[in-house]
């Protein structure tokens, strides 16, 4: 498993980061309108696209989330008050690396109670079966480059669709769990109880309510007169218990490029199903462990999420797609590609400028200190070579500045 360190705190210096168009849209799943946002850069006409899979809950697009109550004073004490929007950040920071970013309010937000209608397995958890059918129809998406990021409960869903699918190129799990559904909010009502000093006793025999519930729908030996659980029949939890208990199989059965991320202070899904994810999938091996984020994907004391998540996410992303989001505005005067990426033990840069502009080379690591200084003597095409012996492992950031631009490129040394 990889780690990730705090201090990669990843600081996007260029002037070419791309500008970002919104629009809202709809698409029907099941019946009921959906609605939702489609962002694009501005600096393409067909886009990898990804579609972001929420988790579980009434979730509006933005994944809005007040915190606020007993439990966030106990648990998100530095967050009180905040209201975080990790689904809106986390879109924002793949439209400005060059994605087209689909999001949208899940049914329940949109219809609750009974709007909703009668609940059925494919129109409370698949909406994302259409959300992929409506890109689809778009001039201005690469249909052959469709990314599901799937983040919680959504992480379990995607690799249920895409090994049924022939057009989704690559998944994202962020936070995603491994255990049954009932155990592990068993774990979470035991485990919040047991920090915020509550009834643990309540909780226990709460938890085990929940368990003895599940164990009769995957025994099938429930009947008409069986209660509803969370508002959604024991049939229809049969349906999903199917699936999400065999998450780890359906990422195999999918068989496409997938990254796994595991969030070191998630209270709700704790780093153990990480690794447990790791133990039982075996076609890829991409699992990654950021430090210091809670569930929602922001540090204990700024509501945003980390820029360090979202780094990572598009750093393989890149490799999928063949994308960046920090390209050569027009009227720069000058480009530049940095190979081999990641690299082990030197990298070089090679580019094209144009006459008349003063050129220099500025190196840093993540957390903004120089590294290196130097006066590039360049016109028309040029090359540098950097020999980075001495340098620790991590992500730098490549700056070449002119009298008129910057354009910074990230580099990885493994």
């Amino acid at each position: 498993m990889k780690n990730i360190y705090s201090l990669l705190c990843i600081l996007f210096l260029a002037t070419g980061i791309n500008a970002q168009n919104t629009e809202n849209i709809t698409f029907l799943h099941q019946g009921k309108t959906v609605f939702g946002n489609f962002s694009t850069p501005d600096n393409a006409e067909s886009f990898c696209t990804v579609i972001i899979n929420a988790g579980t809950g009434a979730n509006d697009r933005d994944g809005t989330l007040p915190m606020v109550g007993a439990n966030v004073v106990c648990l998100y004490p530095g967050l009180l008050n905040e209201t975080l929007k990790p689904y809106k950040q986390l879109s924002d920071a793949l439209v400005e690396a060059g994605y087209a970013v689909l999001t949208y309010d899940k049914l329940e937000y949109t219809y609750p109670g009974t709007q909703l209608g009668a609940i059925t397995f494919e129109k409370l958890w698949l909406p994302v079966n259409s959300a992929i059918d409506y890109v689809k129809t778009r001039s201005d998406v690469d249909t052959t480059s469709i990314i599901l990021i799937g983040h919680s409960e959504g992480s379990t869903i995607i690799p249920y669709l895409a090994k049924n699918r022939n057009d989704v190129k690559a998944l994202v799990s962020i936070a995603g769990p491994r255990s049954p559904l009932d155990s592990l909010l068993a774990y979470q009502i035991v485990h919040i109880t047991e920090t915020c000093d509550g009834s643990v006793p309540d909780a226990q025999a709460q938890a085990n309510q929940i368990l003895e519930y599940f164990e009769m729908v995957r025994a099938g030996t429930w009947n008409s007169t069986t209660p509803h659980f969370g508002g959604v029949s024991p049939g229809v939890w049969s349906e999903y218990i199917q699936m999400a208990d065999s998450v780890s199989i359906n990422y195999n059965l999918a068989n496409l490029p997938t990254l796994f991320t595991g969030l070191g202070d998630d209270l709700n899904v704790p780093l153990t199903e990480l690794s447990r994810l790791q133990n039982e999938v075996t076609i890829t091996d991409d699992f990654w462990t950021i430090p210091n984020l809670n569930h929602f994907m922001t540090t204990a004391t700024n509501p945003n999420v980390s820029p360090v998540l979202t780094d990572t996410i598009i750093y393989w992303l890149d490799q999928q797609c063949m994308t960046t989001g920090i390209n050569s505005p027009a009227g720069v005067g000058f480009s530049f590609e940095v190979f081999p990426n990641p690299f082990s033990n030197d990298f070089r840069i090679m580019g094209n400028v144009l006459e008349g502009h003063i050129m220099e080379v500025v190196v840093r690591n993540v957390v903004g200190q120089e590294i290196i200084r130097e006066n590039l003597n360049a016109s028309g095409d040029f090359k540098h070579r950097f020999s980075t012996s001495l340098w620790p492992k991590g992500v730098y950031l490549v700056s070449i500045i002119s009298d008129t631009s910057t354009i910074t490129k990230k580099v990885i040394k493994q």
